[in-house]
């Protein structure tokens, strides 16, 4: 048994006793004390240093009490031997047995109530840590020698008080680091007051829902309960929260036999965060039987985004350099609802090497499930770039589409360069080398690799020698938080 360094509940009370020590008292005749635990269980009894007090006379007197083969924290304590609760502090129980006999119970959680008459056998408490640093029983016995009573008001009940435990039938002298075990034979005939109801038993929840959410869908959220054991606990309520405050979505499902409890959202609303999650908590309220317990979890919010523009150029001419920011630009749409972003088209761009007419650009995100598309058209567009033959593009559409299952791309236009129309094949990423000084590429798509799901679609990029970069109608989407 490993050395504990307790605090000992204080045993100097003073209190008026029930009743003085009779003309029988007789300090060589003791109560039959029984070890102070229900019939047929087995604790080991020790003390260590200090315990006694040690003075040279009274050696260890008091005894610590485990169960090693069940949970000390919580086992019913029960009277050693019929008597009177003659006081009840915080973590102790002391009986008056009659004769000048006392016995003393400390380190418990709940008691019997003072003044109670008990018989050998009948419940007086629960062994727990109160006052000490892990659970086990202080157990003594006391005599009352100097005929005040024991605890009374001028009595000590300190050592001169204390005697050597009797526990059914044997004297026991334990040494410090020196273990005994005993097994209780209170009330194996049957006597005792029936035990008290149960504590209920500590459970445990834990959430094992959809852990992947969009706004428009249906979510299912589920819990397993479990006792302290580990095993399923059937036919209890569990109530599920999603998000918090206003929209604050919720549902209620009973576990099964496997203590799994599950209940649908129809159509989540959540509001999007900066991380894209939503909380959940998943909770058990308790009964009788089962103490409540919760779980919480951040579930993800899919989201979708998406840009669009009609063109965008970079010409590093001599003297005058070109530069066209993204016309007309959505901007970044970062969205979890269905939401439209449309800038107002422009009517034309005139530059000189460049020219534009027509250019629209917009953003439609849908939910149930997310969805972002991206569409830009350019009704038509003219570069001539020095050292490159002229080119011209007319009815431009390019559109980027995502969703956490794909993300596609297309584009249709008409093309020339040098005055001859070029025919197009229905495939992405067509070059068409405009010999060193640069090439064009159609129908450009660059898979995103920032998102789950995502797809960039350029309608013509023409690169050029000296770093001119031109974009003619340019999608971009992308969907985040898939499963």
């Amino acid at each position: 048994m490993r050395k504990r360094i307790a605090v000992v509940l204080s045993t100097a009370l003073v209190v008026l006793a029930l009743g003085a020590p009779t003309a029988s008292a007789d300090p060589d005749n003791p109560p039959d004390f029984k070890m102070p635990f229900p019939c047929g269980q087995a604790w080991a009894m020790f003390t260590y240093e200090g315990h006694g007090p040690a003075d040279g006379s009274q050696e260890q007197k008091r005894i610590d009490m485990q169960w090693p083969d069940g949970e000390t924290d919580g086992a019913d304590v029960v009277a050693s031997a019929g008597g009177t609760v003659s006081h009840v502090e915080p973590g102790g129980v002391h009986i008056d047995h009659g004769n000048g006999w006392f016995s003393q119970y400390l380190h418990m959680s709940d008691r019997v109530e003072e003044g109670k008459v008990v018989k050998e056998g009948d419940w007086i408490g629960n062994a727990s840590n109160v006052g000490t640093n892990d659970p086990h029983l202080h157990y003594q016995q006391m005599y009352d020698f100097d005929g005040n009573g024991y605890p009374t008001e001028g009595g000590d009940g300190g050592p001169d008080e204390l005697v050597h435990p009797v526990i059914q039938g044997k004297e026991y002298r334990i040494t410090p680091g020196n273990a005994e075990n005993l097994k209780s034979t209170n009330s194996c005939d049957g006597g005792g007051d029936p035990e008290p109801e149960p504590e209920p038993e500590k459970t445990a929840l834990t959430y094992t829902g959809d852990t992947s959410i969009s706004n428009g869908s249906a979510a299912e959220l589920s819990a397993v309960l479990e006792d302290k054991a580990g095993e399923p606990v059937a036919d209890r309520p569990v109530t599920f929260e999603l998000g918090d405050g206003d929209s604050a979505q919720t549902c209620e499902g009973t576990t099964d036999a496997k203590g799994a409890a599950t209940c649908p959202i129809d159509e989540v609303e959540q509001p999007l965060s900066d991380d894209a999650t939503v909380p959940l908590t998943a909770a058990f309220e308790g009964d009788d039987e089962y103490e409540p317990s919760d779980d919480t979890a951040n579930l993800d919010l899919r989201y979708v985004t998406g840009r669009g523009y009609g063109l965008s150029a970079k010409v590093p001419l001599p003297l005058l350099p070109l530069v066209i920011d993204p016309t007309p630009d959505t901007g970044t749409v970062r969205e979890a609802n269905a939401e439209t972003a449309s800038p107002e088209c422009a009517e034309g761009i005139e530059a000189l090497v460049l020219s534009a007419g027509g250019l629209c650009s917009e953003v439609v995100t849908e939910t149930g499930p997310s969805r972002s598309t991206a569409t830009s058209t350019v009704a038509d567009v003219s570069v001539g770039l020095p050292g490159l033959p002229a080119i011209e593009v007319s009815g431009i559409t390019a559109t980027s589409t995502s969703t956490c299952s794909s993300a596609q791309g297309s584009v249709s236009l008409e093309l020339s360069i040098a005055g001859t129309p070029v025919s197009l094949p229905d495939t992405p990423n067509f070059v068409i080398d405009l010999g060193v000084a640069g090439k064009l590429v159609v129908n450009e798509q660059i898979p995103a690799d920032d998102a789950d799901k995502g797809l960039t679609v350029n309608a013509v990029h023409l690169t050029a020698l000296g770093g001119a970069d031109v974009v003619i109608g340019s999608t971009t989407t992308g969907a985040f938080n898939c499963p």
